[in-house]
């Protein structure tokens, strides 16, 4: 879960000074989510041969990250001033509050076992139910001018991030999983508040587990992925001209 969870996907930092007295320190303090397997959730889950885990991603996985040209705000080219040739940033191809899994389906059957007709949803710690994005919406998301400017992406930049959504693979309904093999792909979603602090859930559900001799299902599984996020107030002093150092951290709501 990145969480970018992010995840991302995704980590938002507030600063608000406290303090700037004389030469004294200056204060500041900054949000950062936390997340983590909730109890009982130990990333992977066995039924009748059919293994999936779902990692807790720390960092963007490789393959949503690509280079971009850099501009500010404005959209204006942000130039080196040693080389005065535009910079290249690296950039993550996903949008702005993004959740993003990453699931390995592990088939030990003797049979394909297709997604086709399962239910994926993934639950915030209010249990609203959220559909994950086709790869077409991920990429219409991630692409958008605000989505680029946040990473200080130029608008022209859209073009390779859509390529390298283009190349990663999507689990959804077409989907489809061959004997004595493990397929690796991702999961994204857009939650409405992705740093809301609780339990987030994943689930899969319907998946067939067992077929008869004409590939039909005739038992089907739900694999369950539950994730705790907490919220952190951290404060920083920095003194005039040195570093800044952590003072405090203390979970909030």
């Amino acid at each position: 879960m990145f969480q970018i969870r992010w995840v991302p996907v995704v980590l938002v930092l507030t600063y608000t000074s406290l303090s700037a007295v004389g030469c004294g320190p200056t204060l500041s303090t900054s949000l950062r989510t936390e997340t983590s397997f909730a109890p009982g959730n130990s990333g992977v889950v066995e039924r009748d041969g059919l293994t999936v885990e779902v990692p807790n991603l720390k960092e963007v996985p490789a393959q949503f990250v690509t280079e971009a040209k850099a501009c500010d705000a404005n959209g204006a080219p942000v130039i080196d001033p040693l080389t005065n040739a535009q910079q290249v940033i690296k950039v993550a191809a996903v949008s702005p509050g993004a959740e993003l899994y990453q699931v390995k389906i592990a088939n030990g059957t003797d049979h394909v076992v297709r997604l086709q007709g399962s239910v994926i949803r993934l639950f915030d710690p209010a249990e609203n139910p959220i559909e994950p994005q086709s790869k077409d919406e991920a990429i219409a998301m991630a692409t958008r001018g605000n989505a680029l400017v946040t990473q200080g992406a130029c608008a022209d930049s859209a073009g390779a991030i859509k390529d390298a959504l283009t190349a990663v693979r999507f689990i959804g309904a077409n989907t489809e999983l061959l004997p004595s093999t493990t397929t690796t792909g991702y999961l994204l979603f857009q939650p409405a508040n992705v740093q809301l602090p609780g339990i987030w859930k994943l689930s899969l559900y319907e998946i067939p587990v067992k077929v008869d001799a004409a590939g039909t299902a005739t038992a089907k599984a739900r694999f369950d992925f539950a994730f705790i996020r907490k919220r952190f107030e951290d404060t920083y002093s920095k003194e005039m001209m040195g570093a800044t150092k952590l003072v405090s951290s203390k979970e909030v709501p």
